[in-house]
């Protein structure tokens, strides 16, 4: 699932969710980017603080863009066996790296059964929409289908001519 966080320190929120009922469990979380999500994340267990420094997120998952999404020209979701923008975060992918292995371990990911195709180039392309957005994602290289087989970077080096377009499916799709 995909979630909008917003936070407020605990002086404003301590009594509405009564956060001084529990331990205080991590303290001084540094992230290194958050759109990466909490394994870029250090911590310690220890701590030398009291509720009033709590950290009270709100998450909203109807208004997310974190995770993968492939859209149209519109930004409207594809459906099953449509060829769109491949999206991360938001922003867009860029080939580098970029292969079948890539392509099935992010299908799996969005919960399809693998890729159908997926190409890049500037023969496609869906103009201002597309290079409006950032590049998200580069250099994305997986051993094998699973996600958690892939290296990748948040930064690039990278053109929106060489952004991924996608095709997603299931098995039963595939053999019609």
């Amino acid at each position: 699932a995909s979630f909008n966080v917003r936070w407020t320190s605990g002086g404003d929120g301590l009594e509405r969710f009564k956060s001084y009922r529990y331990n205080i469990k991590l303290n001084d979380v540094r992230c290194a980017n958050d759109s990466i999500g909490w394994d870029s994340c250090e911590f310690k267990n220890r701590h030398d603080c009291s509720h009033y420094e709590d950290v009270i997120l709100d998450c909203d998952a109807e208004q997310s863009a974190v995770g993968f999404r492939i859209v149209d020209v519109s930004g409207d979701d594809v459906a099953t066996g449509e060829r769109g923008l491949l999206l991360y975060n938001g922003g867009t992918v860029c080939d580098d790296s970029f292969s079948e292995n890539s392509a099935n371990a992010i299908c799996r990911e969005m919960g399809y059964s693998g890729s159908f195709l997926w190409v890049s180039g500037s023969s496609y392309s869906y103009g201002e929409r597309q290079t409006s957005l950032d590049i998200t994602l580069d250099d994305v290289q997986c051993s094998d289908d699973d996600w958690n087989s892939c290296s990748y970077s948040t930064s690039h080096n990278c053109g929106h001519s060489e952004d991924v377009f996608l095709t997603c499916g299931s098995e039963e799709e595939g053999e019609e």
